[in-house]
């Protein structure tokens, strides 16, 4: 959704932006300069009752009183649809399950991507919604973080490259354990990288077996950055080896050069960008859904190298670049300080 709100600001300044959000989306959103309101709710697929109390307390406590709800690709729940129904006053319009219940619904196109159908929404309120690349902002002092956690990796003067082998979605994204470690042992040894593993709390288990399995070479930061501390130390990174998932995401928002392992069973047009010269994406053929223990069996370890050396030879390291990327997404807004 990040596209939709630069788009109505950069077109329409004068609106007024509030976003109800909860979870990771509270954190993606707290530095963004195109919102005017960040509202934290419960989860109202999870407490219903207590989100909606939450939000209407929050719009009267603000003096908040919008004149449209807008649901983008993600908000296609019936519970959804009727929060909206009861927490705005205003006319509701975008993609649901329940158009009775909007003025101005939409019905998702599976010919166009997820940021395409979100920037649909844009037109429902008068202006154009041009294409524009996700955005995750960030403070100066994750920036400051960043740079302190990236520092041990930059001994020697090496180049950084990010590993983010797992998704917490549960999703079958997966790639096998010996080829990744072939592929960290490659980019360590041949083309000279440090290693530096991120995510969750919960997969740091996994992603110390997989740094033991790949001879201990790199250092782990999972469970111990925040997604806004993650997009400022990908910024200050020189490559980016992901699977498909939520970090894929966040480098895409800050230009990081990257390697993607592609799924099979899921279509590109959906998330990914061909064709862009900073994102190299590694696919097999097409297949309708996983098949039983699939692991990204069609991407070799040898692929991932050869594809890997080759992003490199095109964007060498470059400490000019990796500040202007620092600089391009450091925000002083910060919508949940109080």
């Amino acid at each position: 959704m990040t596209p939709l709100f630069e788009a109505i600001k950069r077109e329409r300044p004068e609106t007024t932006v509030t976003v109800a959000t909860w979870g990771i989306g509270a954190s993606v959103l707290r530095n963004s300069p195109y919102v005017d309101h960040l509202i934290e709710t419960p989860d109202p697929l999870k407490n219903f009752g207590g989100a909606v109390t939450s939000l209407r307390r929050q719009l009267k406590a603000r003096g908040l009183k919008p004149e449209c709800c807008l649901t983008g690709a993600f908000d296609q729940r019936t519970k959804i649809g009727i929060f909206a129904a009861l927490v705005c006053n205003g006319w509701r319009g975008g993609l649901t399950l329940l158009p009775a219940l909007y003025q101005r619904p939409l019905t998702y196109d599976k010919h166009i991507s997820l940021i395409a159908n979100n920037l649909r929404l844009a037109h429902l309120i008068g202006i154009s919604g041009v294409a524009l690349e996700p955005r995750v902002f960030y403070s100066s002092e994750d920036a400051v973080t960043a740079r302190k956690l990236i520092e041990p990796a930059r001994a020697g003067g090496r180049p950084v490259l990010v590993v983010i082998s797992r998704n917490s979605g549960g999703l079958p994204t997966a790639w096998r354990e010996d080829r990744w470690a072939e592929t960290i042992r490659y980019a360590h040894r041949a083309l000279g990288y440090n290693i530096l593993y991120v995510g969750s709390a919960a997969e740091a288990p996994a992603i110390a077996a997989l740094k033991a399995q790949a001879d201990n070479i790199g250092i782990s930061l999972a469970g111990a950055i925040s997604v806004n501390q993650l997009a400022a130390l990908i910024a200050l990174s020189d490559m980016v080896i992901t699977i498909a998932t939520g970090g894929l995401h966040v480098a895409r928002a800050v230009g990081t050069p990257m390697v993607v392992l592609g799924l099979a069973w899921e279509k590109p047009l959906e998330w990914l960008i061909e064709g862009r010269a900073r994102m190299r994406i590694l696919r097999g053929p097409d297949v309708e859904k996983a098949p039983p223990g699939y692991r990204l069996d069609e991407l070799s370890a040898e692929w991932g190298a050869t594809e890997l050396a080759d992003m490199t030879r095109l964007f060498p390291p470059d400490e000019a670049a990796r500040e202007a990327r620092l600089k391009a997404s450091q925000s002083d807004v910060d919508l949940l300080r109080r």
